[in-house]
């Protein structure tokens, strides 16, 4: 279990659809849904040691309890599996809420895509737009309307024609392209859904948008990412003095682990942040897919579950 868990019990399971359902979980103790925040997750503890993380896409503002929408993939991980297998009234250890997918509630006008099972932060961002009654649009994109699991959540929100629901087999892939040069000056635009359709959103976007008005959350790391030599290295820890050498096959997370050291952790694939700490000294190879290019330019930031040494040696606040 990380520092931030919490033991919840799963209050109800709602089915969504034929293959997506909703978990929402009560915490025993305490209010920690409070810190959720539209685009935040949670870590799930799982059954045989899997963790896996959900995004919120409702949540008690008291902070009781919380939302999260799972669509079941059988030739996946196990995860969404192991979640369609949890009953009412048991008792699950989960971690956060944290956000890596903040939205940016002052800007003039929001551009919304979730693709497929991406609808869980995209849901909890227009929910709040509307809120706040900020100009946004949102495009919901399925492979047909039988797995629009999240289409009646979105059209409760009455957005009116800001809601755009599309289905590939009647309409086609979406133009981004276009989409994006109808936008208003100072627009952002989010996205979360699968890998082909984040490519195609930072494809049509980046030409357009300045870096800071383009947003998006991965299901799982970007391969790309993680490529690269894995030399061994140094890593000093400055709250001990401590120095520790991470060899060609572990991570950093891993030595800090068999060391003993206290280190929040989630995903292990760069995905879920929950493992950043700051860097003092020391050049970063970062193989992360949740710093954006500006923080991990900055160096003073780092995932220690993928990324690793530029050079002989990082210094490290661990």
């Amino acid at each position: 279990m990380t520092p931030s868990s919490f033991d919840a019990v799963l209050k109800s399971v709602e089915d969504l659809s034929g293959d997506t359902r909703s978990f929402t979980f009560e915490a025993v103790n305490g209010t920690p849904f409070a810190d959720a925040s539209a685009g935040a997750h949670i870590d799930v503890h799982l059954p045989d040691n899997l963790m896996r993380q959900y995004s919120l896409w409702t949540w008690d503002p008291a902070g009781r309890w919380g939302s999260v929408a799972v669509k079941r993939e059988d030739p996946g991980r196990g995860g969404s599996q192991a979640m369609h297998k949890l009953t009412e009234g048991q008792t699950v250890q989960l971690g956060g809420p944290r956000n890596n997918f903040p939205l940016e509630e002052a800007a003039p006008h929001s551009v919304l895509i979730a693709g497929g099972i991406g609808a869980t932060p995209i849901f909890a961002m227009a929910e709040r737009l509307k809120t706040l009654g900020r100009s946004v649009e949102v495009y919901y994109l399925t492979r047909t309307q039988t797995l629009a699991a999240f289409q009646p959540c979105f059209e409760s929100l009455g957005l009116g024609d800001g809601l755009h629901c599309r289905y590939d087999d009647v309409d086609g892939l979406i133009d981004v392209p276009s989409l994006v040069d109808g936008m208003p000056s100072g627009a952002h635009i989010y996205c979360c859904g699968p890998e082909p359709l984040l490519q195609a959103v930072l494809a049509g976007a980046e030409p357009r948008l300045a870096a800071e008005c383009i947003h998006f959350e991965r299901f799982s790391a970007d391969p790309t990412a993680l490529e690269g030599p894995s030399d061994s290295f140094e890593v000093e820890l400055a709250q001990t003095g401590k120095t520790v050498r991470v060899p060609k096959d572990k991570t950093i997370l891993e030595v800090l682990q068999d060391e003993g050291v206290d280190v929040e952790w989630g995903c292990s694939e760069g995905v879920c942040g929950a493992c950043i700490v700051d860097v003092i000294e020391g050049e970063v190879d970062h193989r992360d897919s949740v710093l954006t290019p500006d923080e991990q330019a900055e160096n003073s930031i780092m995932c220690i579950c993928v990324s690793r040494a530029a050079g002989a040696k990082l210094k490290i606040d661990a």
